[in-house]
Protein backbone atom coordinates (compact mmCIF):
# COMPACT_ATOMS: atom_id res chain seq x y z
CA UNK A 1 0.00 0.00 0.00
CA UNK A 2 2.79 1.96 0.81
CA UNK A 3 4.92 1.96 -2.41
CA UNK A 4 1.34 2.08 -4.62
CA UNK A 5 1.25 5.52 -2.81
CA UNK A 6 4.88 6.48 -3.46
CA UNK A 7 4.13 5.62 -7.12
CA UNK A 8 1.39 7.96 -7.16
CA UNK A 9 3.04 10.72 -4.93
CA UNK A 10 6.55 10.33 -7.52
CA UNK A 11 4.52 10.37 -10.77
CA UNK A 12 2.48 13.56 -9.55
CA UNK A 13 5.81 15.58 -8.68
CA UNK A 14 7.45 13.87 -11.63
CA UNK A 15 4.76 15.36 -13.86
CA UNK A 16 4.81 19.25 -13.43
CA UNK A 17 2.21 19.94 -16.20
CA UNK A 18 -0.52 17.38 -14.61
CA UNK A 19 -2.77 20.23 -13.67
CA UNK A 20 -5.34 18.68 -14.05
CA UNK A 21 -4.99 16.60 -10.78
CA UNK A 22 -4.99 20.55 -9.22
CA UNK A 23 -7.66 21.12 -10.94
CA UNK A 24 -9.69 18.44 -9.70
CA UNK A 25 -8.31 19.33 -5.74
CA UNK A 26 -9.09 23.18 -6.34
CA UNK A 27 -13.19 22.49 -7.33
CA UNK A 28 -13.28 19.58 -4.69
CA UNK A 29 -12.49 22.64 -2.05
CA UNK A 30 -14.32 24.79 -3.57
CA UNK A 31 -17.43 22.98 -3.83
CA UNK A 32 -17.02 21.76 -0.39
CA UNK A 33 -17.35 25.07 1.21
CA UNK A 34 -15.68 24.17 4.26
CA UNK A 35 -12.00 23.51 5.17
CA UNK A 36 -10.79 20.37 7.56
CA UNK A 37 -8.26 18.43 7.45
CA UNK A 38 -10.60 15.58 6.23
CA UNK A 39 -12.45 17.28 3.65
CA UNK A 40 -8.63 17.88 2.05
CA UNK A 41 -7.68 14.33 2.32
CA UNK A 42 -10.83 13.20 1.27
CA UNK A 43 -10.72 15.59 -2.00
CA UNK A 44 -6.61 14.17 -2.54
CA UNK A 45 -7.93 10.33 -2.74
CA UNK A 46 -10.81 11.36 -4.87
CA UNK A 47 -8.82 13.72 -7.10
CA UNK A 48 -6.37 11.01 -7.17
CA UNK A 49 -8.99 8.88 -8.41
CA UNK A 50 -10.44 10.85 -10.73
CA UNK A 51 -6.91 11.42 -12.22
CA UNK A 52 -6.04 8.11 -12.71
CA UNK A 53 -9.29 7.10 -14.54
CA UNK A 54 -8.75 10.18 -16.88
CA UNK A 55 -5.29 9.17 -17.69
CA UNK A 56 -6.03 5.77 -18.04
CA UNK A 57 -9.53 5.28 -19.59
CA UNK A 58 -9.92 8.34 -21.19
CA UNK A 59 -6.92 8.75 -22.82
CA UNK A 60 -6.25 12.41 -21.08
CA UNK A 61 -2.76 13.73 -21.84
CA UNK A 62 -1.24 16.60 -20.21
CA UNK A 63 -0.26 17.99 -23.74
CA UNK A 64 -3.29 17.82 -24.94
CA UNK A 65 -4.49 20.67 -22.54
CA UNK A 66 -1.67 22.62 -23.41
CA UNK A 67 -2.71 22.79 -27.40
CA UNK A 68 -6.10 23.12 -26.14
CA UNK A 69 -5.20 26.49 -24.64
CA UNK A 70 -3.43 27.61 -26.92
CA UNK A 71 -5.67 26.99 -29.74
CA UNK A 72 -8.27 28.48 -27.86
CA UNK A 73 -6.21 32.12 -27.42
CA UNK A 74 -5.62 31.79 -31.37
CA UNK A 75 -9.80 30.85 -31.56
CA UNK A 76 -10.76 33.64 -29.43
CA UNK A 77 -7.99 36.14 -31.08
CA UNK A 78 -9.88 34.86 -34.70
CA UNK A 79 -13.34 35.61 -33.02
CA UNK A 80 -12.28 39.44 -32.12
CA UNK A 81 -10.76 39.73 -35.88
CA UNK A 82 -13.95 38.82 -37.16
CA UNK A 83 -16.26 40.90 -35.27
CA UNK A 84 -13.58 43.61 -35.72
CA UNK A 85 -13.72 42.71 -39.30
CA UNK A 86 -17.24 42.90 -39.71
CA UNK A 87 -17.94 46.09 -38.26
CA UNK A 88 -15.04 47.89 -41.04
CA UNK A 89 -17.07 45.92 -43.60
CA UNK A 90 -20.23 47.33 -42.02
CA UNK A 91 -19.11 50.72 -41.91
CA UNK A 92 -18.41 50.15 -45.53
CA UNK A 93 -21.47 48.76 -47.00
CA UNK A 94 -23.34 52.17 -45.35
CA UNK A 95 -21.11 53.89 -47.42
CA UNK A 96 -21.84 52.36 -50.43
CA UNK A 97 -25.33 52.53 -49.43
CA UNK A 98 -26.02 55.67 -48.32
CA UNK A 99 -23.37 57.88 -50.95
CA UNK A 100 -24.53 58.14 -54.14
CA UNK A 101 -21.61 59.59 -55.35
CA UNK A 102 -19.36 55.98 -54.56
CA UNK A 103 -19.90 53.52 -57.78
CA UNK A 104 -20.75 49.95 -56.61
CA UNK A 105 -18.46 47.77 -58.83
CA UNK A 106 -19.14 43.94 -58.29
CA UNK A 107 -16.86 41.29 -58.69
CA UNK A 108 -16.28 37.47 -58.68
CA UNK A 109 -12.71 36.67 -57.77
CA UNK A 110 -11.02 32.96 -57.22
CA UNK A 111 -8.44 32.56 -55.01
CA UNK A 112 -6.71 29.77 -53.31
CA UNK A 113 -6.26 29.85 -49.54
CA UNK A 114 -3.76 27.08 -49.14
CA UNK A 115 -5.24 26.30 -45.82
CA UNK A 116 -5.15 21.95 -44.91
CA UNK A 117 -8.25 20.87 -42.96
CA UNK A 118 -11.56 21.24 -44.25
CA UNK A 119 -12.40 23.00 -41.38
CA UNK A 120 -10.22 25.53 -41.91
CA UNK A 121 -11.46 26.22 -45.06
CA UNK A 122 -15.28 26.17 -43.69
CA UNK A 123 -14.30 28.72 -41.62
CA UNK A 124 -13.22 30.95 -43.98
CA UNK A 125 -16.01 30.42 -46.36
CA UNK A 126 -18.32 31.38 -43.05
CA UNK A 127 -16.04 34.62 -42.27
CA UNK A 128 -16.20 35.71 -45.46
CA UNK A 129 -20.09 35.37 -45.56
CA UNK A 130 -20.48 37.08 -42.30
CA UNK A 131 -18.73 39.77 -43.21
CA UNK A 132 -21.38 42.22 -45.35
CA UNK A 133 -20.22 42.79 -48.98
CA UNK A 134 -18.96 40.19 -49.72
CA UNK A 135 -20.61 36.09 -50.38
CA UNK A 136 -18.77 32.82 -50.81
CA UNK A 137 -20.07 30.95 -53.96
CA UNK A 138 -18.31 27.87 -53.49
CA UNK A 139 -15.84 26.09 -52.20
CA UNK A 140 -14.08 23.10 -53.83
CA UNK A 141 -10.98 21.76 -52.61
CA UNK A 142 -9.23 24.48 -51.76
CA UNK A 143 -10.45 26.98 -53.96
CA UNK A 144 -12.75 29.74 -53.56
CA UNK A 145 -15.07 31.65 -55.62
CA UNK A 146 -16.17 34.98 -54.10
CA UNK A 147 -18.18 37.89 -54.94
CA UNK A 148 -17.57 41.11 -53.97
CA UNK A 149 -19.30 44.00 -53.60
CA UNK A 150 -16.40 46.44 -54.70
CA UNK A 151 -13.37 45.67 -56.13
CA UNK A 152 -11.46 47.27 -52.72
CA UNK A 153 -13.05 44.65 -50.98
CA UNK A 154 -11.45 42.04 -53.05
CA UNK A 155 -8.54 43.05 -53.02
CA UNK A 156 -5.36 40.50 -51.32
CA UNK A 157 -8.57 38.43 -50.64
CA UNK A 158 -6.13 34.91 -50.61
CA UNK A 159 -3.91 36.82 -47.79
CA UNK A 160 -6.64 37.88 -45.57
CA UNK A 161 -6.23 38.63 -42.15
CA UNK A 162 -8.98 35.57 -41.76
CA UNK A 163 -6.23 33.22 -43.78
CA UNK A 164 -3.28 34.63 -41.70
CA UNK A 165 -4.79 33.56 -38.54
CA UNK A 166 -6.31 30.15 -39.96
CA UNK A 167 -2.83 29.22 -40.52
CA UNK A 168 -1.18 30.03 -37.50
CA UNK A 169 -4.68 28.30 -36.20
CA UNK A 170 -3.21 25.01 -37.96
CA UNK A 171 0.11 25.16 -37.43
Amino acid sequence: MVDLWGNIRHDFVRKREDALFFLYLLLWLIFSLRLSAEIVAIGIIISAAVYWFACSHLRYKPASDIILLKNFLIGLQYVVILVWETAKANVAVFRIVFNRTIRVDPCIIYFNANLKTNIARVVLANSITLTPGTITITLNDDLFCVHCLNREMAQSMEDSVFVRQLRKFES
